[in-house]
């Protein structure tokens, strides 16, 4: 994140060898006073999934990553662009974006889709809106929208 002449800010930051999770953003503006800030980072997408609607087990994916999320959150909202760089070719998946507490599990794909190319390559970018009160996010990739999850992503936490 950039400040701009508006904002100043202080990150906070986990380097987990390639992948930088921001844990922590706090901005102020030139008079002192804080300002909203996104709070995001790049996590990694692989196969290690919890079972499906469990919103509790965490999945490290550093070992088997096949792509990379960007996730990005505002006060208002969550946001991914996902990239899966080796799955199945001409593969369609549901995208969905967890949040824990509050909107976990998904009942269905809540942030549209991603579809592999003949070389199983495939980006999507969303957003949905932010749940009050959840700390947890991720991003799971289920195969035709429904069922369990092929792709995982590593998961953030942030402060209420």
């Amino acid at each position: 994140m950039r400040p701009s002449l508006a904002c100043r800010c202080m990150n906070v930051a986990l380097v987990v060898g390639l992948v930088t999770v921001v844990l922590a953003s706090a901005c102020t503006s030139p008079s002192g006073a804080p300002t909203a800030a996104a709070t995001g980072g790049t996590v990694a997408l692989g196969t290690n999934n919890p079972a499906q609607g469990d919103c509790t087990t965490d999945t490290s994916e550093a070992a088997t990553a096949v792509g990379s999320v960007a996730l990005d959150l505002t006060a208002t909202t969550f946001q991914a662009q996902v990239v899966l760089q080796s799955g199945p070719p001409d593969t369609a998946y549901g995208l969905f974006m967890q949040q824990v507490p509050g909107s976990c599990p998904q009942p269905a794909a809540n942030a549209g889709s991603l579809t592999t190319d003949s070389a199983g390559r495939g980006q999507a970018s969303t957003t949905v809106p932010r749940v009050p009160g959840a700390t947890t996010f991720y991003v799971q990739l289920v195969p035709g929208g429904a069922g369990a999850p092929t792709y995982t992503s590593d998961r953030i936490s942030v402060g209420p």
